[in-house]
């Protein structure tokens, strides 16, 4: 390929991923869903590349060797790199740290789209109005009660059940 030719492609590129920065619902669609099956894949392959190092753990790639060499405080909680259980370990530690953000991604996966344009149509509408009716119920004032009065009230009442009174 020439020269030229890589500068078109490029130039293509970076028109695509101009219209995927664009506030389009179906462009962020697709953007989330790439993403979330990207990182899904790629934690499945670290799994597999963890769970292959744990029965073949002389086979580590120098590479990741010299980038774990930079993280002194991750290496101090993981068993030794000679031992078989080294990869699972951090391939889990990996895995571990990047859920929560697969998790993310699916919710705003689950959000974007055809839910996306019916809450923003919702959050545009003005709010509807509900009248509410009162019913005022009347207060009546308390009257004094006398002594006498309630006791004539309670044995007029025992006199009605015909209740003995003593």
């Amino acid at each position: 390929m020439t020269d030229q030719h890589l500068f078109w492609a490029a130039l293509g590129g970076l028109g695509l991923l101009a219209l995927f920065c664009l506030p389009v619902t179906a462009f962020a669609k697709v953007v989330l869903e790439l993403s979330a099956l990207v990182l899904r894949v790629t934690l499945l392959g670290v799994l597999a590349a963890g769970a292959y190092l744990g029965f073949r753990p002389g086979d580590m790639p120098s590479g990741l060797a010299a980038v774990l060499n930079d993280f002194p405080a991750l290496l101090a909680y993981l068993p030794d790199r000679a031992s078989p259980l080294f990869a699972p370990c951090l391939a889990m530690t990996v895995v571990a740290v990047l859920l929560p953000v697969l998790a993310a991604l699916d919710v705003a996966r689950g959000l974007a789209g055809r839910r996306m344009r019916r809450l923003r149509r919702l959050a545009d509408e003005p709010p509807a109005v509900v009248e509410t009716v009162r019913h005022e119920t009347e207060v009546r004032p308390l009257r004094p009660v006398d002594r006498r009065t309630a006791a004539t009230t309670i044995t007029t009442a025992a006199a009605h059940r015909r209740v003995p009174v003593a």
